[in-house]
């Protein structure tokens, strides 16, 4: 087996064990823990609701952004319907993760628990929405079809996982996900920015 192949291999692995530890925190809540704590970041006096719905690829969905402070998502959004919270400790994991889940905006995204302000994830379980509140500048959106994703965002690398569902991903920092080809997106992810598909495509 060459390098590349071994690229490969563990570039989907590393993504099915993201996606499948994503489905275990939504199906069970988290390794261990429910709710927030005391000293999770709160809403302060009155929501902000000063925001727009963009879906901006590497960057933002409103006002949930990578690596932007979970107290300035906190305060436009209010306080998340769901926390779940993983307090698993191994190699590289020094500080709980903590899951927000916003029913109503319908968004959610990952932080670690740690420091004096605590920041929203950069890496690969990125800023998620499963509803049409929110949509790239050209107008996607979840309910799009995979065909108009196709055809309006460039560069793409296409992939398949175990059960068929389809994913559509982006260098520029965009996953887009439907049930198959024919079926509507379902899930939109603002992912960090890449310069290679990391094996999944030829570059």
């Amino acid at each position: 087996m060459n390098d590349r192949s071994h690229a490969r291999l563990l570039c989907l692995a590393i993504l099915a064990l993201a996606l499948v530890l994503t489905g275990y925190v939504r199906a069970h809540g988290a390794s261990h823990t429910k709710g927030a704590k005391a000293s999770d970041p709160h809403l302060t006096g009155l929501r902000d609701m000063n925001y727009d719905h963009l879906i901006l690829a590497g960057d933002r969905i409103g006002p949930v952004k990578m690596g932007g402070l979970v107290s300035d998502a906190v305060q436009h959004l209010g306080e998340p319907q769901n926390v779940a919270r993983s307090t698993f400790r191994g190699p590289g994991y020094a500080s709980d993760e903590v899951y927000y889940f916003y029913k109503d905006e319908c968004i959610s995204f990952t932080w670690e628990d740690s420091g004096i302000d605590p920041q929203i994830e950069k890496g690969l379980r990125g800023i998620n929405v499963t509803c049409d509140k929110w949509s790239t500048p050209d107008g996607l959106h979840v309910g799009s079809s995979m065909r108009d994703v196709s055809a309006r965002i460039g560069q793409y690398c296409p992939s398949n996982r175990p059960n068929g569902s389809l994913v559509i991903s982006t260098k520029t920092g965009i996953w887009f996900e439907a049930k198959d080809r024919n079926s509507p997106i379902t899930i939109i992810r603002v992912m960090p920015v890449m310069d290679n598909w990391g094996g999944m495509c030829k570059d």
